[in-house]
């Protein structure tokens, strides 16, 4: 993909600096609800409190508008790519020979040129955003949460490994599901260009019947494969939940401990609770 991005790399660079800014201002709120805590617990000062409450507005608002930013100009730059890709594409079919297209369905070619795209102009736009801006929180976290505490930094790390090696097990098991549901979407697309192409024919000859036929296995089989690969992508989501739930209770627990001795203050339990569930 890198060379359809390469001609918006200063649109890029702007996206990747507004996600950074994006990202840091992201981990000011947590600090910033620790220390109006221990403001409260201690100092019982309205008027720090209201300092704090005033710059985690301002936090939320920088965080809204370069969220903002970077979703405006990435909108532009992946439909701009995938307008070149799908040009290349068109233009390349233009070359191929008869032989390709009598052993290549219209249908299947069309989901080329429209699903596969789609598909695309999605994993630019906003995954591949998310997946930048994600990595740039949890790495930012990680530090804040070993710079202000490093025994609870390492009580919250517990889970991190065995998350990383289910995210990655997931990722191994549906890439092929998900191929087969994109190639089994073609197949259905090429049976119903074929159908309602040939429409006149099939009435001709009576075999109506034989098209319902063939147009429900296609449609049983891009369901069944869509079902398989959404399960297995969905079923990570709650999994991952109640590993988040059960690390937040080993960091409240470990946490409140430290607080009765006198290691750490409630607000920065706090603090950790929050970087732990993000």
């Amino acid at each position: 993909l890198m060379q359809y991005l390469r001609p918006y790399m200063r649109q890029l660079t702007l996206v990747i600096t507004l996600l950074v800014v994006g990202a840091g201002l992201s981990l000011v709120g947590p600090l910033l609800i620790g220390r109006a805590i221990d403001a409260i617990s201690k100092t019982h000062s309205t008027q720090t409190v209201a300092s704090i409450a005033g710059l985690m507005i301002w936090a939320g608002v920088g965080t809204w508008l370069a969220g903002s930013g970077q979703a405006w100009i990435m909108a532009g730059v992946s439909q701009r790519a995938v307008r070149d890709m799908r040009k290349d594409l068109f233009e390349h079919l233009q070359t191929l020979s008869m032989s390709y297209f009598d052993r290549h369905s219209q249908g299947d070619l069309m989901s080329r040129l429209t699903n596969d795209m789609d598909a695309v102009s999605q994993s630019l736009s906003q995954d591949l955003t998310s997946l930048i801006s994600n990595l740039l929180s949890v790495l930012g976290m990680i530090v804040m949460m070993l710079v202000l505490s490093r025994w609870l930094a390492l009580t919250a790390f517990v889970m991190l490994p065995l998350m990383f090696f289910l995210t990655g097990r997931v990722m191994v098991w549906t890439r092929p599901l998900f191929l087969k549901q994109q190639r089994t979407v073609g197949d259905l697309n090429g049976v119903m260009d074929e159908e309602v192409g040939g429409q006149r024919v099939v009435q001709a000859f009576g075999q109506q019947a034989k098209a319902l036929m063939v147009f429900d296995a296609s449609n049983n089989a891009a369901r069944e494969a869509g079902r398989r690969a959404q399960f297995i992508a969905m079923i990570m989501m709650p999994l991952l939940q109640f590993l988040d739930h059960v690390d937040v209770a080993i960091v409240a627990g470990v946490g409140g401990v430290l607080v009765l001795k006198g290691i750490v203050t409630v607000g920065l339990v706090a603090t950790f609770l929050t970087y732990t569930q993000r």
